[in-house]
C-alpha cells in the first residue's frame, strides 16, 4: 500500500495506491514527489483510521488511475502554515508562499469582503464606477509615483494616490456611487502604510443624517 495527500484549492485527501489491485497506478505514485501536479480517478471510501486533524480526515480515495500532469523541482520551503523560512526566500518564491493554507484562507477572505461591499452598496443605490489611475498631481500631502510615458516624450504622468472621486456627485449625474481602487504612495514604510493598497471610496449626494448614521 502507498498513501499520497493530494491538495486542491479545497483542502488535502488522502489518496491508497493498492499495488496488488491497481499495480500500473501504484508504479506512477513511487514515482510523485512533493507538488508535482497529479489527476486521481478513484472511489471515495471510509478510512479504517480516521484522522481528526483533517476536515476530510473520516474519508480516502482509493485510486484506480493516476496521471502525472507536470513534475516539480523540489521547493525551497514546505507548503504548510507553519513554516521556517525568511521572509526574502517567502517573497522570491511567493506563488509558493501563496499556496499555503493560510494566504488561501486571506484570499478567500478578501474575495468574500469585495462580495460583500459590491452587494451592500448596490442595494443601498450606489453604482460602481472606475476611474483612470494615471493622472496630473493633485495638491495633496502623500506623495506620487512618477512614470515615465513613452508617448508624450519628455513628460511624465502620475499614479494616483487615490481615487479621483473628489468632484461632487452630480458633476457625474449621479447622485451615489463607489469604487473600489488600488492606491500608491510613495512614502516610507509604516506599520499602516505600504506603497501599494486598495480602499473603498464612496460618494452621496445630500445625505440625511439618520442615513448616515443608522446601523
Amino acid at each position: 500500500m502507498l498513501f499520497l495527500d493530494v491538495r486542491d484549492r479545497s483542502g488535502i485527501v488522502q489518496v491508497v495506491f493498492n499495488k496488488e489491485t491497481q499495480p500500473e497506478a501504484h508504479a506512477k505514485a513511487e514515482q510523485a514527489r512533493s507538488e508535482f501536479v497529479v489527476a486521481v480517478e478513484g472511489k471515495i471510501a471510509l478510512r479504517g483510521k480516521p484522522n481528526p486533524e483533517l476536515p476530510t480526515g473520516e474519508v480516502e480515495i482509493v485510486a484506480a488511475r493516476l496521471h502525472i500532469l507536470n513534475n516539480s523541482k523540489t521547493p525551497p520551503f514546505p507548503i504548510e502554515d507553519e513554516i521556517n523560512a525568511a521572509e526574502e526566500t517567502r517573497l522570491r518564491f511567493r506563488y509558493l508562499d501563496l499556496r499555503r493554507p493560510k494566504p488561501h484562507r486571506n484570499l478567500a477572505l478578501r474575495h468574500k469582503i469585495i462580495l460583500e461591499i459590491r452587494k451592500t452598496m448596490d442595494e443601498m443605490g450606489f453604482i460602481e464606477v472606475e476611474t483612470p489611475m494615471l493622472t496630473r498631481s493633485t495638491p495633496e500631502g502623500a506623495r506620487d509615483y512618477l512614470v515615465p510615458s513613452r508617448v508624450h516624450h519628455g513628460s511624465l504622468r502620475v499614479a494616483a494616490i487615490a481615487a479621483n472621486l473628489q468632484a461632487d456627485p452630480d458633476d457625474r449625474g449621479m447622485d451615489r456611487y463607489f469604487q473600489i481602487v488600488k492606491c500608491f504612495r510613495d512614502e516610507d514604510l509604516r506599520a499602516d502604510r505600504q506603497p501599494e493598497f486598495t480602499q473603498l471610496d464612496s460618494r452621496c449626494r445630500f445625505p440625511a443624517g439618520r442615513y448616515l448614521q443608522r446601523d
